[in-house]
């Protein structure tokens, strides 16, 4: 395996310092500016591109506050000829991804997962971090419905599961 150092600065947000970003991100910070603003914006990977290079070749930061980021592309947007994308930009963290199935592990009776999860999320928006990626749906619901297959219980499970992760990245948005 050959590893490549990573060039980008660090991101810093609240207490938190942010390394594991990428262009996907910032693709869909800036189509949710574009669909909010209206507007299609069919070069989004070319504009995301550009400011991962000048994170990895130019910025001269060893770590850069997300506000900061987010003003340097809103003024790289209107001088693009952009406006409205830039009004439009909201600051947002990268997701961060939470392990369900390790949760789950720690805390496999439903109602000590939910309280457990909900803590961890609490913690999260505390720390400043409201996006959310959540890993391991399937395998959490195996431990919360005590199966170890596809059944009709473990189906129940998951589909409250995803129920509730769904309203609490409504209530991140």
């Amino acid at each position: 395996m050959i590893a490549f150092k990573n060039k980008r600065p660090l991101l810093q947000t609240g207490h938190c310092v942010i390394s594991d970003y990428g262009r996907e991100w910032l693709e869909d910070v800036l189509q949710q500016a574009a669909d909010a603003a209206g507007v299609s914006l069919p070069f989004r990977k070319e504009i995301a591109e550009a400011v991962l290079l000048y994170l990895e070749e130019s910025c001269p930061l060893h770590s850069v506050p997300l506000d900061y980021l987010f003003r340097r592309i809103s003024g790289m947007l209107r001088q693009a000829g952009l406006p409205r994308i830039a009004d439009h930009l909201r600051l947002q963290t990268p997701p961060v991804v939470i392990d369900l199935k390790e949760i789950a592990e720690q805390s496999p009776l439903p109602l000590f997962f939910y309280n457990k999860l909900e803590e961890k999320l609490e913690h999260l928006r505390r720390l400043g971090l409201t996006t959310y990626e959540f890993a391991g749906t399937e395998s959490c619901s195996k431990l919360l419905g005590a199966r170890q297959r596809l059944c009709p219980t473990q189906r129940r499970e998951l589909e409250q599961l995803n129920a509730f992760l769904a309203t609490k990245q409504k209530l991140a948005s």
